[in-house]
């Protein structure tokens, strides 16, 4: 990964594009989704732009020193974008440099925009049409009250942090009130379903929370053979078990805070002492080997502790060649049939 992702603040910072064309009002019109104080030096500008009260055109002609004090830089440009480069960045500035990702020190994303929701795709300008096209996919899942529900939940969280402790328990009213029937009633605006729904979350979760053991085993070191069950079981663990030999990359598939318990994957390896002592914690944990161990799933079932085991996908065999009948054996099996 060359580019890493970031969100900036930009409220009340000054940004600088250069140029005032067409390709600088595709730059203005995103940054005029944030709260940017936006600074324009062209010679002429766009209509669009001209009538844009938010839109300071501060000089005609360029020069270095009208980019100092700025949080970003945009030059779109052509007859200049190697100048600003170099210029913005002697002064430390990041800066884009339209369609020449070369010169640039930040690229601009693909944008899913559902404020204060934003989903980036980026490609590191290696194939900007993919990345539009993962855009208008991902567009075409969310809907549109999406930002308006993440509105509601920060309303919440005061009282979600004096009420529920953190941890599963917290995890698990979030995902119930962004993924249940509390959504479906805030998306569909039926206010009163939605505000019974929220107050049966709290209620529901004055119950003891219950640990869980999830046995989860891999049939091929290909994290894209997870099932998506498995995957979603990564995703809710609070501890994740696993064997030393467990890829990487499918570790990486994981909660990035949750615990990880490395073992050697062998008979008494301390790893049943471990599933025990979380679960009766209170923890959802997860054993990720290579087979499911016998003694371990008796050991916890032992315990009155609830699990389940996720089989997985094995990985595909070397194609196996086929002896087809040729024309001569079909010819001799006549014959002697006849015979």
């Amino acid at each position: 990964m060359r580019y890493f992702p970031i969100f900036v603040d930009l409220q009340d910072r000054p940004v600088t594009v250069v140029g005032g064309t067409e390709e600088a009002l595709r730059k203005v019109r995103l940054l005029l989704k944030t709260g940017a104080v936006i600074n324009i030096i062209a010679p002429a500008l766009h209509d669009e732009l001209a009538a844009e009260s938010r839109v300071n055109w501060i000089a005609r002609g360029y020069h270095a020193g009208l980019l100092e004090g700025a949080a970003l830089v945009y030059s779109a440009d052509a007859a200049l974008n190697e100048r600003v480069a170099e210029d913005a960045k002697a002064l430390g500035i990041p800066v884009n440099a339209v369609d020449n990702p070369d010169i640039s020190t930040f690229i601009v994303p693909s944008i899913v925009d559902r404020d204060p929701v934003v989903v980036a795709i980026g490609t590191e300008g290696t194939a900007p049409i993919l990345g539009q096209g993962l855009r208008a996919r991902i567009d075409a899942m969310l809907p549109q009250a999406l930002g308006d529900l993440a509105r509601a939940a920060a309303a919440l969280r005061q009282r979600v942090a004096e009420t529920i402790p953190p941890g599963n328990r917290r995890r698990g009213f979030w995902y119930r009130f962004f993924f249940g029937d509390v959504r479906e009633a805030f998306i569909a605006g039926e206010s009163c379903n939605y505000l019974a729904g929220v107050e049966n979350l709290f209620a529901a979760d004055t119950q003891t929370a219950q640990g869980r053991v999830s046995f989860v085993s891999l049939g091929s070191e290909d994290p894209e053979l997870l099932t998506i069950k498995a995957q979603r079981k990564l995703q809710e663990a609070d501890v994740i078990v696993h064997d030393r030999t467990v890829p990487k990359a499918i570790l990486e598939l994981a909660r990035r805070d949750a615990v990880r318990v490395p073992v050697k994957g062998e008979l008494y390896d301390g790893a049943t002492d471990v599933l025990l002592a979380e679960a009766k914690a209170g923890k959802l944990v997860v054993r990720l080997s290579g087979d499911v161990s016998i003694e371990e799933t008796v050991s916890v079932a032992a315990e009155g502790i609830a699990f389940e085991t996720i089989p997985s996908v094995p990985a595909p065999r070397p194609a196996e060649v086929i002896a087809f009948p040729v024309r001569e054996d079909i010819r001799e099996e006549i014959l002697r049939a006849a015979s």
